[in-house]
């Protein structure tokens, strides 16, 4: 043995830029943003640094690309998520159950896409913080914008604040994302949508 890394057998660039940029993805969320170095992601697919180099000018250009495409892709699932499914002529807890089991598919989906975004992680970049802050507020809007509409129909007076519900619900749905994704066996989606689904149809009884 001479110690050589052995050849990285040639892969299209398109390949090839998913495999470092998979690599630098799985490095930023096991040991922080300032692991995910151009040697770090080298040793992680398996070839020299040159090849790294070749895809990507620079650590700044892979991260960069790796912010644009996990930023696209959570942007992807969440427009995908129950288009419109909120009904304001039905009780909203089912609802909001049924959506909440929608996020956490996506969530399980694309784990460490997903952990960038619930998570805190060492070293984050500003433009990974603001990126994150945009898919929140993606989310609270989106929330919102159903509870808004059913607070109408069920009548209910401006003394409750759809904002504040929003808030709310944005964070259960942040809490359920994380225990999804920290604890995968113990708390599994469909026991969170059936808790809370329980919840808000027992709360909803108790009113009437």
């Amino acid at each position: 043995m001479n110690g050589r890394r052995a050849y990285a057998p040639r892969v299209p660039v398109e390949q090839r830029r998913t495999e470092l940029l998979d690599a630098a993805l799985d490095l930023v969320v096991t040991e922080g943003h300032s692991a995910a170095t151009m040697e770090a992601v080298a040793e992680r697919v398996g070839v020299s640094k040159p090849v790294v180099y070749g895809v990507f000018e620079n650590r700044a250009a892979l991260l960069g690309a790796l912010l644009q495409r996990e930023q696209e892709a959570v942007m992807a699932q969440l427009a995908a998520i129950s288009p419109g499914r909120i009904d304001p002529g039905r009780p909203l807890g089912p609802q909001v159950a049924a959506v909440l089991d929608d996020v956490l598919a996506a969530a399980r989906m694309a784990p460490q896409r997903w952990t960038c975004v619930v998570m805190s992680i060492p070293d984050m970049p500003a433009a990974f913080l603001a990126a994150r802050e945009h898919t929140r507020a993606v989310l609270h809007a989106r929330i919102e914008q159903h509870v808004r509409a059913w607070l109408a129909a069920a009548g209910i007076g401006p003394d409750v604040a759809s904002d504040v519900v929003a808030h709310a619900v944005l964070s259960l749905v942040e809490t359920a994302i994380r225990l999804v994704l920290t604890e995968p066996e113990r708390y599994r989606p469909e026991l969170i949508t059936a808790t809370l689904t329980a919840l808000l149809t027992a709360g909803g009884a108790a009113r009437d």
